[in-house]
């Protein structure tokens, strides 16, 4: 009973479009720039260089190629998980690139046997407080699964325009911080590809909110990633600017506009120009897994936002043959912090959409329930 209190309290909220708020046809992902269609698998390959070019040349930047990485300082502890007493290691190393050093760390299961799957944080998850102390890393070690992160600000700040190591070392480059976050997580991987506890073809990408634009943004450009999972990512993420209900953040407000390449903000309030939409990030990560999570009073982060590029993601899965790759999921609460307390739900979905795609396991969630069944198609087109 909950849950539907929930829903029809979120329909009431943002159910029906309100005047002068956005809602325009998505654009065509199967669309080339002179007009042709995808009609092979051979096109869409082609056709996903246009797309990428098109997300980089306005939306975020370009970023440098992935540098070699030197991995030094590496250090080495147990310590038991209660109440079960799960016997777990961290370790913390420090990586060296590009006159770059950054902090990174994951932890695994001491008497686990073979390579695991791993989960790839934008977050200093070797810290105590909260990974430990918040229980975020028995969830996941209990499940068989590996926890990695690294340190976003050794690249550059979300917070602070004025602290960007990576773009300070690399000054031909026109990426904003979350192409740089984005950057990150492919340098890590880079490490991560070498830790002999992690199975290198099963990892998993994870962000909150602005590093959910970036975790989104990094399983679109790297391949290696074979799950990518937003966090309430909202705009600039998972959520379609065309599409934008009662209370939903709009481009002009994003005053951090050290986020995204400079030549985004030219489409302030014109955002249906746009060549592009966020469904096209979803797309290039296609046929990979993704899914997104949502708060349904998340109003700021656009739910309706997030559902319409989802609902169009789902035309490409569909035509690449792999529909069950593709979820959703829309909790009962609004934009929390999924590292404190009030966050095991996030993780726990997570965990199981993560355990059906590497691990067989059936989820008890759902992952293709829409929060607004009567939007209709936010589109018109369809897959070749």
């Amino acid at each position: 009973m909950r849950s539907i209190a929930r829903v029809t309290l979120a329909v009431a909220l943002f159910g029906h479009v309100q005047a002068g708020e956005a809602t325009a046809t998505l654009p065509d992902p199967f669309r080339f720039h002179d007009g042709s269609r995808v009609s092979s698998r051979e096109d869409w390959q082609r056709r996903r260089g246009e797309m990428r070019q098109d997300l980089l040349e306005i939306e975020y930047g370009h970023a440098p190629p992935l540098p070699k990485v030197r991995v030094t300082d590496p250090q080495r502890e147990e310590v038991r998980l209660e109440p079960n007493g799960l016997r777990a290691t961290r370790v913390t190393v420090t990586l060296s690139f590009a006159g770059i050093t950054a902090r990174a760390g994951y932890w695994f299961p001491t008497d686990a046997t073979g390579l695991l799957p791993a989960i790839l944080a934008d977050e200093p998850v070797w810290w105590p407080n909260p990974f430990l102390t918040n229980g975020i890393v028995k969830r996941v070690l209990e499940r068989g699964f590996v926890l990695a992160g690294f340190w976003n600000d050794d690249f550059a700040s979300f917070e602070d325009p004025e602290h960007h190591p990576a773009q300070t070392a690399l000054p031909g480059c026109d990426w904003g911080v979350t192409a740089v976050a984005a950057w990150a997580y492919g340098v890590t991987m880079n490490w991560l590809e070498t830790v002999p506890e992690v199975d290198a073809g099963k990892v998993a990408i994870w962000g909150h909110s602005r590093r959910g634009k970036a975790c989104l943004l990094a399983g679109a450009l790297d391949e290696r990633f074979a799950a990518v999972l937003p966090h309430m990512s909202g705009m600039g993420g998972a959520a379609a600017y065309r599409v934008r209900r009662r209370g939903a953040q709009e481009l002009e407000q994003l005053l951090e506009r050290f986020w995204l390449k400079p030549r985004m903000f030219t489409f302030i309030d014109r955002e249906e120009a746009l060549p592009f939409d966020q469904h096209w990030l979803h797309a290039l990560v296609a046929p990979r897994a993704l899914y997104s999570h949502v708060g349904i009073d998340d109003a700021w982060g656009d739910p309706a936002g997030e559902q319409a590029a989802w609902e169009a993601a789902r035309e490409v899965y569909a035509w690449l043959e792999a529909s069950d790759q593709l979820g959703i999921h829309f909790g009962n609460y609004g934009h929390h912090d999924p590292n404190g307390p009030e966050g095991g739900d996030s993780w726990e979905t997570a965990l199981q959409f993560l355990a059906w795609k590497f691990q067989g396991k059936p989820p008890r969630k759902t992952f293709t329930q829409p929060l607004f069944p009567d939007a209709g198609k936010p589109f018109t087109w369809q897959a070749p």
